[in-house]
Order: structure tokens, then C-alpha cells, then sequence
């Protein structure tokens, strides 16, 4: 995606000036009930993925590809598998175990898959690559003219919290995180440069920079409030289903991504723009401390391994560790790296530099976070629970 844009620095107080509120107060502040956890429950989007649709990504290579099927089954999560997301780290370092949802290749609708991996009753990893926080449809559905999704259509976490419902409340031994808003971006920017090209072409001529500042602030800088109160409305609704520990996660500047930086200055504006306005929304309405809600600040985290790789021991935060082709969408959901350089077995791992490794860098494809990177997470989301006194 690439938008032609001379937006400069947007004011992002413009943004979140649009629209949202103070919502309402926050729950009084009180101990936990407990620092024991029985279960870890994920809601969002390929950020926390654990393989959703590695069933159908191993069909995929094993059929198009020619991929033996023990090589193809390592995929289906979003950085350079095989191994651990940020998720399964601190599942481990909580005791507990996390599986996820995974679904048939090319429904329409996610249907639960009927294979050796179907995870659907004992799962408590509901995110989805492509999903969104309450809109539908979400990012990678392939759209035709009449707007019916053509591959896959990832459930927004709306609907994720409709599915663990309908399991029962919730325990005041789950911990419940939310980690969503990125797709939500990416969905706008794509609107926002589609829109931009069209209102060019009627005019004859490109925009000026204050008709395209204009357009982002009046129109999908609200957008991205709106995402930001529906992911407050979806901790509502948590809340009220019995969850006692829920995070809440802001999300990482695309503008900081292999992918945002290939777009350009124009490019990067926008999707600085509108992360600022969704990460703007949920600390103003999460940053009260709170009995049941804690606001972990994983966008300003990442944006500090970019500007400060080595304070996190990264060498390489430019060049993708995946070299997935464009055909598979360059996704690192393809991605399985199990060993130091390209080969027949392991096709996908790019020839990195010298002193560059898979261990060194921060991004498996143009911008979802390495193994490494993950691990960061989950440890960082650790320590901010223990000082929380959220866990043992």
C-alpha cells in the first residue's frame, strides 16, 4: 500500500478531538481478588494469532508449493515460526497453557476446523489475522465490487467475545487481554489514499495538503475514536461477564515498519496519524487505575526498540527476517525458519547480512514482530502484571 500523500506531521489532538468521551468512571480502585491464573484468554488480531489458519496455510504450501507437509505445518502464525508468541511465552510464564481457535481454509464465515488441530472447545485464543475491533470486514478479505469478502473474513473481536462467551462468564482466575486497533488502521489508510486518488482524479489535479489534512481529521481520524470506544465498549462488556484482570493493549505505529517506511513520508504521516488517534482514545479511557482494567502502553514499547534497537538487543529493525513472495501476500503466516540460511527446506528465511540474524531483528515480515520481539512483549507484559500485583 502505498498513498500519495504530503501530509506532514498531523496534529493528532485534532484527531481524538473528534469524537469519544470520558466514558464511564472507572471501577473503583481495589486489591485484586486473586494473583492465581487458571487461564489466559486473547482477543485480537494477527498481533496475537496462534495459527487460526495454519490449517489452511499448510494446504496451501503442501498443494501449491510443493512444501513437504512436515515442513508446512510449522506455519500459520504471524512471525518466523516455528516457535513462540507473545501469547505462548507468557502462558508459560504463567503456568498455564493457551491454544488457539483454528478455522477451515477459505470460509467465508471462520468454521471451526475438522482436522487433528481443531482446538475449537478448548480454546482460549480467539484472535484472528484481519480482524478489526467491532467492523466488519476486516483486512486481507479480498473484497469484490460488491463487497463480499473473497478468501477468508477474520471476525472482529466483537464477535471473538461473542464465541468465548457463549462458553460462559468469566472466572476471577482469567486474565483476559485485549490486543487490537492495527487492521483498523490499516483498513482506513487504504480508504483514506483510495479516497484521496478518486476526489484527485475528479478534480483534475492532486490535493493540497490542507484539503487531504482536512479529509484525515473530519473523516478517518474519527474512524479511528470510534475503534478506540469500541474496543472501551468490548471491556465493557467483559467486565460485566465476571472478567476481574483485563489489559488492555495500545498498538505499535505502522509508520515504524519495514512496510510504512517502503511506503514513504506521506505514507508514514497517515498511519502515524490515525495510530495516534486510536492509542490517543484508550489511555485517556483506560489510564485511571482500576480494579479490573490495565492499560499496557505496547505502541510507546515498540516504538522504543525502533529508535533504541540496541537498548533491546536488536541489530536489524529495517530488513524482514521472512522472504515470503508477494503470491502468499508476503505474510509471515507462511514463514517456517529452521535454520541460519536459505535453502530447499527452509525457503522463506532472507539472506541477511552479516551479524544479522532471526535473534537480532525486530521484524519477521514488513510488520509483524519477530520471535524475539514477542518474547519482549510477553516478558514486559509480565513484569507490568507482578507490579500490578495482577500475578504470582
Amino acid at each position: 500500500m502505498k498513498i500519495r500523500l504530503a501530509l506532514g506531521a498531523l496534529a493528532l489532538a485534532a484527531l481524538t478531538a473528534c469524537g469519544g468521551g470520558s466514558g464511564p468512571a472507572p471501577a473503583p480502585i481495589a486489591a485484586p481478588p486473586t494473583n492465581d491464573t487458571s487461564r489466559l484468554i486473547v482477543f485480537g488480531d494477527s498481533l496475537s494469532d496462534g495459527g487460526a489458519y495454519s490449517r489452511g496455510n499448510s494446504l496451501i504450501l503442501q498443494l501449491n508449493a510443493g512444501v513437504p507437509a512436515a515442513a508446512a505445518n510449522l506455519v500459520g502464525k504471524f512471525t518466523d515460526s516455528p516457535g513462540a508468541i507473545w501469547n505462548e511465552v507468557l502462558a508459560t510464564r504463567l503456568g498455564v497453557t493457551i491454544a488457539p481457535e483454528r478455522f477451515e481454509v477459505g470460509a467465508a464465515s471462520p468454521v471451526v476446523a475438522t482436522n487433528a488441530l481443531n482446538t475449537g472447545t478448548q480454546a482460549t485464543n480467539y484472535a484472528q489475522g484481519g480482524a478489526r475491533v467491532a467492523k466488519v470486514p476486516g483486512v486481507g478479505c479480498s473484497p469484490n465490487p460488491a463487497g463480499a469478502c473473497t478468501a477468508q473474513a477474520a471476525v472482529p473481536v466483537s464477535t471473538q467475545i461473542d464465541r468465548a462467551l457463549a462458553k460462559g462468564s468469566f472466572q476471577a482466575t482469567d486474565l483476559v487481554v485485549v490486543w487490537a486497533g492495527a487492521n483498523d488502521v490499516f483498513f482506513n489508510a487504504t480508504a483514506a489514499g483510495n479516497e484521496i486518488t478518486a476526489e484527485g482524479t475528479r478534480l483534475g489535479r492532486p490535493l493540497t495538503t490542507a484539503e487531504t489534512t482536512a479529509l484525515i481529521q473530519n473523516k478517518y481520524g474519527p474512524e479511528m475514536v470510534q475503534a478506540g470506544l469500541d474496543t472501551l465498549a468490548q471491556v465493557r462488556r467483559l467486565e460485566a461477564a465476571g472478567a476481574k484482570r483485563i489489559v488492555v493493549m495500545t498498538i505499535p505505529n505502522a509508520a515504524q515498519t519495514p512496510f510504512g517506511v517502503a511506503g514513504g513520508a506521506s505514507t508514514q504521516g497517515l498511519l502515524t496519524a490515525l495510530a495516534g488517534a486510536y492509542n490517543d482514545t484508550i489511555r485517556r479511557e483506560f489510564s485511571a487505575p482500576s480494579s479490573t482494567v490495565m492499560l499496557f502502553d505496547a505502541g510507546a514499547l515498540s516504538s522504543a526498540w525502533y529508535t533504541n534497537p540496541a537498548s533491546a538487543g536488536f541489530v536489524n529493525v529495517q530488513a524482514p527476517i521472512c522472504n515470503v513472495p508477494a503470491s502468499l501476500g508476503s505474510s509471515s503466516s507462511f514463514c517456517f525458519i529452521t535454520g541460519a540460511t536459505p535453502s530447499a527446506s527452509n525457503p522463506f528465511l532472507r539472506l541477511l547480512p552479516a551479524g544479522v540474524t532471526p535473534d537480532n531483528s525486530l521484524f519477521a515480515d514488513g510488520v509483524h514482530p519477530s520471535r524475539k520481539a514477542h518474547g519482549l512483549f510477553a516478558n514486559a507484559l509480565y513484569d507490568a502484571l507482578k507490579a500490578k500485583s495482577w500475578v504470582k
